[in-house]
């Protein structure tokens, strides 16, 4: 399937300028809510009726119009347009009400290539659930204009200097997409549009299959890697946490290709000055330990984990150093100043030993498997168990975090939100559920099919024992029963089950 296009412009304040428009997205929105970027959005099926130039870049003028007012065309004359004569047109694409290649007719304007410079392109890594081949300009804000963002999708916007906007993300201030700390870090101290000149040996290192460079916060770097594991989720996200010392959390891959890029990575923060203290492991699933006996023998490194963990991994990954609930890990000193550690936060249910992470300045929360962007958590009896998961989820809801780092799916700045949504679907699930076995009694495969219709045969197996973790947590709060064993146990309600809620 091929990947939609998009397009980004870094607007500078005019020429020489070494600052650029930066907005933010609205807290609201799902996808990277309150992140500062750079504006920009998808081609539209509309953008290919201006053949004159490449749809990209129709693109990138008609984003740049939308979310900040700026207009990148020119009159026959080849001056721009006033922004006094603009606001209704804006308002007209806004709503949907007339068509862009329509509104620039209408206007007598011309999108002019040479106003943009294209800088490179970089397509969505494999392991994000949302793919874009987005094209990056560079373009100097015309005179006579001036940004301005409307509310909706985009809440601010402003001037900054890349120094500016990096030390306010250093400082915890503001959150920044990994692109943007990218794009920022190449401008840093130079006039927006050297991007071209300057940003060139990153887009081709990228371009060519070199390891993403992706933080969301200051030296918490996400290391997504190929691992086996349950559909759809094929990648885990191993985190690099500090700086002297840091941790490494989860490294899941067993493939040598991977582990290969895993060593990259890590060689280069370490050759940058990064001191590796240890690995933590979240829990004992093969997709986040696959390289932790290489990454510990290869970097002298120990391995941390819970007693539990520590226990069934015996034999298989040898666990140095045993933590639990309430343990701190120094991170050294914070990038701006002051203390820093990660705390560990033991969180049984999706497994008995199950830790996560919290790390207090930027408000970081590592939540390994206890919550993913993706899907839902599978909940597997008998080390799986849906009473402790919403308690380990209760828990996790009390902690102020800003982030919430899963281990598969993208980060979200709705960690209450998203935290909150696991606890609804586990309701809902168990509402359909306790509905099922209403008319009559039923067997675990049989609910398995109703409940979960349509689900590919291969996702079978585990639907089933998400129906049996429920009918243990209804058993277990008297809301139902087991009768025979031959060939399989036929599950009832009993009388408790209609007024009892369902997440308790």
């Amino acid at each position: 399937m091929a990947v939609p296009l998009a397009a980004t412009v870094l607007l500078a304040r005019g020429p020489g300028s070494a600052e650029v428009f930066v907005v933010r997205q609205a807290e609201t929105l799902r996808f990277m809510g309150g992140f500062q970027a750079f504006p920009g959005g998808r081609v539209s099926p509309a953008d290919d009726a201006l053949t004159a130039v490449p749809r990209q870049c129709v693109a990138a003028v008609r984003e740049l119009f939308e979310e900040t007012g700026v207009l990148l065309a020119r009159r026959a004359d080849a001056s721009f347009p006033a922004d006094a004569d603009l606001a209704d047109s804006r308002r007209e694409l806004l709503a949907d009400s007339k068509a862009f290649p329509s509104l620039l007719d209408r206007l007598g304007l011309t999108i002019h290539s040479d106003d943009l410079t294209y800088a490179g392109s970089l397509v969505t890594p494999p392991f994000s659930s949302i793919r874009f081949d987005t094209a990056f300009y560079t373009a100097d804000l015309p005179p006579g204009q001036i940004a301005v963002v409307e509310p909706g999708e985009l809440d601010a916007g402003e001037w900054l200097s890349a120094d500016a906007a990096l030390c306010a993300w250093e400082q915890g201030r503001t959150l920044l997409s990994p692109p943007s700390v990218s794009l920022l870090e190449t401008i840093r101290g130079r006039p927006v549009t050297e991007l071209a000149r300057n940003g060139r040996a990153l887009f081709d290192a990228l371009g060519a299959g070199a390891p993403e460079r992706i933080y969301f916060s200051p030296q918490a770097q996400m290391i997504p890697l190929f691992c086996k594991g349950l559909p759809p989720t094929y990648y885990t996200n191993a985190f690099l946490v500090g700086q002297n010392p840091a941790y490494l959390i989860d490294p899941g891959p067993t493939d040598l290709y991977e582990q290969s890029r895993l060593f990259t990575l890590l060689d280069a923060r370490l050759n940058a000055g990064a001191h590796m203290a240890g690995v933590l492991l979240t829990h004992h699933h093969p997709d986040h330990i696959g390289a932790a006996d290489a990454i510990a023998r290869r970097y002298g490194v120990p391995v941390l984990a819970h007693p539990w963990t520590a226990r069934v991994l015996a034999g298989k990954v040898k666990v140095d150093q045993e933590i639990g609930d309430g343990a701190t890990l120094d991170l050294g000193i914070a990038p701006h100043g002051g203390a820093w550690r990660l705390e560990a936060i033991h969180t049984p249910g999706h497994a008995p030993g199950h830790l996560c992470f919290y790390e207090s300045t930027y408000r970081l929360l590592f939540v390994g498997d206890m919550a993913s962007t993706m899907s839902s958590v599978v909940i597997t009896p008998p080390e799986g168990d849906i009473t402790e998961y919403l308690e380990s989820l209760r828990r996790l809801r009390t902690r102020p975090a800003r982030l919430l780092l899963p281990a598969h799916g993208s980060v979200s700045s709705r960690p209450q939100a998203v935290l909150d949504e696991c606890v609804n679907h586990r309701r809902k699930r168990e509402e359909q559920l306790v509905q099922a076995l209403t008319a009559e009694p039923r067997r675990v495969t049989d609910l398995a099919q109703e409940l979960y219709r349509g689900a590919p045969a291969e996702v079978m197996p585990y639907a089933e024992k998400q129906v049996l973790a429920g009918l243990l947590k209804l058993r277990r709060e008297e809301r139902a029963i087991e009768a025979g064993d031959e060939p399989e146990p036929m599950w009832r309600l009993t009388t408790l089950a209609e007024s009892s809620p369902t997440d308790r």
